[in-house]
């Protein structure tokens, strides 16, 4: 692996990023420990539980924590951005072109040596370089292109008989096309033999032959196939209305795709809102209070022995 020493400004510009990245995920952790430490201190209070109460206090957390999680990497990404900008736009006054190399940024080896080296930052005093190169070669030819992604199966009855009736035209053009092609290959043959007959009526002007008829069948036969090449050119042109047609599908089904993205999203959101809002709290906490009183008087069934209902 490759290493790279930076100037001592851009080092230390380096480090201070790495504080400020390193600062901002032991946040986001805390904010996660903090939501099951609260579901454990305020909800949790019987010694049994049934299995919709479980789901249902996993998913009140589970949205919290996605709301969590989700804000504090939107944080980071649009601080990553900032940074990338910044560094963009002062190689734009200095007259100079910048390449980003994305791939590279996903590179375990590279990322690797760079946990490495975040390790070895502790507390705020002189850190160490990152020796590492933080662009890698790109591969070149045909493992440099990323595979295409295969079209989802489709579903949809109308689009399905639509592709069908497309698949049944091509095949009638592919049959047109063939008998085209044999049709073509007879007229060459005819005009080989009568050019066969021309050349041997120039050669034999005794002969009864007339060369001027023969050439008028000559130039008969090449107008017709030219005109029967020119159709067959023109089959093939008539099967791009399916390609279309699946790029429309491959489309819509991305959109659909997003759109179920953002639904799962927004309701996200809105349990994580519910949560906080000032009705939910109230409720929690009297149901909390609520709680903790039956289960004192529980407790005072059981010494003066009488069983509560639902106790074995």
């Amino acid at each position: 692996m490759s290493e790279h020493l930076l100037d001592a400004g851009h080092a230390e510009q380096l480090v201070d990023y790495l504080r400020f990245l390193r600062r901002k995920r032991e946040q986001c952790v805390s904010e996660v420990a903090a939501e099951f430490k609260e579901l454990l201190q305020s909800r949790l209070f019987e010694d049994q539980y049934t299995r919709e109460d479980v789901e249902a206090l996993i998913n009140g957390l589970l949205a919290v924590v996605r709301t969590t999680v989700k804000k504090d990497l939107q944080f980071t990404a649009a601080s990553s951005v900032l940074l990338m900008k910044q560094v963009l736009e002062q190689a734009e006054k200095a007259g100079i072109t910048l390449n980003a190399d994305l791939s590279a940024t996903e590179d375990l080896n590279l990322m690797a040596g760079v946990q490495a080296w975040e390790q070895s930052v502790q507390g705020s005093g002189v850190a160490p370089q990152l020796k590492l190169r933080a662009g890698v070669p790109k591969l070149q030819g045909l493992f440099a292109k990323a595979l295409p992604t295969l079209g989802a199966t489709v579903s949809d009855p109308k689009v399905i008989e639509e592709l069908q009736a497309q698949k049944q035209a091509n095949e009638e053009l592919t049959d047109r096309f063939q008998k085209l092609q044999v049709k073509c290959t007879q007229i060459l043959r005819e005009k080989t033999d009568v050019t066969a007959q021309l050349d041997a009526a120039r050669s034999a002007p005794e002969s009864s032959e007339d060369p001027a008829m023969l050439k008028a069948t000559i130039m008969a036969l090449e107008a017709d196939l030219a005109a029967e090449r020119a159709a067959a050119a023109q089959a093939p042109q008539q099967g791009s209305g399916v390609e279309a047609l699946m790029g429309e599908l491959r489309d819509a089904q991305s959109r659909i795709q997003e759109l179920s993205m953002q639904v799962e999203d927004a309701q996200a959101e809105l349990s994580a809102k519910l949560e906080k809002t000032k009705q939910f709290l109230s409720m929690r906490t009297l149901l909390t209070k609520k709680n903790v009183v039956v289960r004192q008087l529980r407790e005072q069934l059981k010494e003066n022995g009488i069983a509560p209902a639902g106790d074995d």
